[in-house]
């Protein structure tokens, strides 16, 4: 299950790493044991995670170039942001509910009977906090945009 939480998390994460809202990640610890090799439905899903992380770095790449634009005012960032953001919102929607299918099918595989509760409470958490990150990101443009701008450096 755990591998689980941290491919939804880890989606999750990267996903916000628009201009804005950009963090620094602590590296992973080091694994203890070899983890078990994947299921079928597991490799799929893992591709599916990992085409959704690429498109939301070039989200995070088309945003940063508008917002880096000195020659752009602040009205035309907005507008710019907010259709990229809008272009790629229905990939969160989509990745959202492939991640909450993919958790609720995990939670009825008998073999994670003993995880199956954490797993549906990440199949209703997870899809959430993605179907969220338009949101966030548009919220942090809209402050990063109305913050004074940085006096310009002394020559």
């Amino acid at each position: 299950m755990s591998r689980l939480t941290l491919a939804a998390a880890a989606a999750a994460l990267i996903a916000c790493a628009a201009p804005a809202v950009a963090q620094d990640v602590a590296p992973a610890a080091p694994a203890v044991a070899a983890a078990p090799a994947m299921s079928p439905e597991e490799t799929a899903f893992e591709a599916k995670g990992q085409a959704f992380d690429a498109e939301s770095r070039q989200m995070g790449v088309e945003l940063q170039a508008v917002m880096e634009d000195a020659s752009l005012d602040a009205a035309t960032k907005k507008t710019r942001t907010d259709a990229i953001i809008t272009r790629y919102e229905p990939r969160f929607e989509a990745f959202a509910g492939e991640l909450e299918s993919f958790l609720r099918a995990m939670a009825a595989v008998p073999e994670r009977a003993a995880q199956k509760d954490q797993i549906l409470a990440a199949a209703e958490a997870a899809p959430a906090q993605l179907r969220a990150v338009p949101a966030q990101i548009r919220a942090s443009i809209d402050q990063a945009l109305a913050a004074p701008a940085a006096p310009a450096a002394p020559n």
